[in-house]
């Protein structure tokens, strides 16, 4: 069992009907006439035990909650605001997140961080950085783990990381493509996961970095994801920029980035599955409906069934 530990289900790409990456014996395909409902029952069918979907705005932790009780067996939680989304929220709209966290299936506070990626205005970083302080200090308050958005801000994260290191309560620096020595920091310093995503499938021009990570770090501060729709692998020969460039990504690619990563290691893919997915577990408290089921079948356990339905 699989479990993506990034991705944005409730997304308005995946509204409606759309193609979306899919995989074949060949490899990486496209698939046309996809739906949420029908890609949510490929992936359960493919594995994907379970996953875990952020949020970006203030809007999308509604809806994601929503997708969430719908989904209860399946998707899980994590409330904040994305960096980059910070500039224009109103700070006094802070306190919505003091609700939603308290949901059920809400397992994190994220996604939050630092974007520097597109040129800002100082006054938006100032902005990015009140937000991640107010959200660390909200998760620290509930006693939850970080689902962290941090790009090409490892610098001021990681000395705001280490200024409230003891309010970190765990959590996964999501999307993650950077180097060996600052994959240490956040793993080794700040006891924090990697999230292993597309990127790694990417040319390698652009995984370099990060497949020197995933050599060097041990795979127990290893997650992976997708944050599907966006970060698909490189386009395959064979399919068209242009239907590359539609298709949604989905969890379906994560036995792909799985198998990447015991190539790099040198290690069986089922060692990849076993400890990513208990680096999940053990993180997050994330379970799968059948791994709850199996359990109470096997132990009684009611204390394992109330953390799994979030009580």
């Amino acid at each position: 069992m699989f479990i993506d530990s990034h991705i944005h289900l409730s997304h308005k790409l995946y509204n409606q009907n759309f193609p979306y990456v899919d995989m074949s014996e060949s490899g990486f395909c496209v698939s046309d006439e996809g739906s949420r409902e029908l890609v949510i029952s490929r992936m359960k069918d493919a594995g994907i035990g379970c996953v875990i979907e952020p949020a970006i705005d203030l809007a999308s932790n509604e809806l994601l909650l929503e997708l969430c009780s719908r989904y209860s067996d399946y998707i899980y939680a994590a409330v904040g605001v994305h960096p980059t989304r910070t500039p224009q929220t109103p700070w006094k709209m802070r306190h919505r997140l003091d609700e939603y966290v308290k949901k059920e299936r809400v397992v994190a506070v994220g996604e939050l961080g630092l974007d520097y990626h597109y040129a800002r205005l100082e006054q938006h970083r100032m902005k990015q950085k009140r937000w991640i302080k107010y959200q660390l200090k909200l998760a620290d308050r509930m006693g939850l783990p970080l689902v962290l958005h941090i790009r090409e801000a490892d610098r001021d994260a990681i000395r705001i990381l280490k200024r409230h290191k003891n309010k970190i309560h765990g959590g996964v620096c999501h999307c993650f493509g950077g180097p060996p020595d600052i994959a240490r920091i956040y793993t080794e310093e700040l006891g924090l996961c990697l999230g292993i995503g597309g990127t790694l499938l990417m040319k390698p021009e652009i995984s370099e970095n990060l497949e020197k990570t995933v050599k060097e770090i041990p795979l127990e501060y290893l997650m992976l994801e997708t944050d599907g729709p966006y970060v698909k692998p490189q386009k395959p020969d064979g399919i068209t920029g242009k239907k590359w460039t539609k298709a949604r990504n989905t969890s379906l690619i994560i036995p792909a980035i799985a198998q990447r990563v015991a190539e790099l290691k040198e290690i069986p893919v089922e060692e990849v599955e076993r400890v990513t997915t208990e680096n999940v577990k053990r993180v997050f408290g994330c379970v799968s409906v059948d791994e709850m089921h199996r359990d109470i079948m096997t132990s009684g356990n009611k204390k394992y069934l109330d953390r799994a339905c979030g009580f």
